[in-house]
């Protein structure tokens, strides 16, 4: 019985996330303050448009950690070349730039 449950275990684990239906659109907005401040409001990821497009592993884990709440996403750092602003995303002419504000986040704001 166990030899089952450790093939069923590998299968669970070999078998990508978009097999099962995906994550769907993620709401990013541990810093909902500082987005409110700059002007802007939380980001809505679409991470199955990414799941379509692109591999697990070529965002996961060199560019972001697959535990929500783990990465510390800032603009800045995107700004930096980090997360977002990878040399292979938005930092790049495969997509449309970082400074795209309002395809990312849900609404813009008059900054206060």
């Amino acid at each position: 019985m166990a030899k089952w449950r450790i093939i069923a275990l590998a299968f669970i684990l070999t078998v990508p996330a978009s097999a099962f239906g995906g994550l769907g659109n993620m709401k990013l907005d541990s810093k909902v303050d500082s987005m409110h401040k700059a002007g802007v409001g939380p980001v809505v990821f679409p991470h199955d448009r990414h799941e379509k497009a692109f591999k697990c592993n070529a965002c996961h884990p060199k560019i972001f950690k697959e535990k929500r709440g783990e990465n510390n996403i800032s603009m800045k750092f995107n700004m930096e070349g980090k997360f977002c602003g990878s040399p292979n995303c938005h930092n790049s002419p495969k997509t449309f730039p970082l400074f795209e504000c309002a395809k990312c986040h849900t609404e813009i704001r008059a900054a206060k």
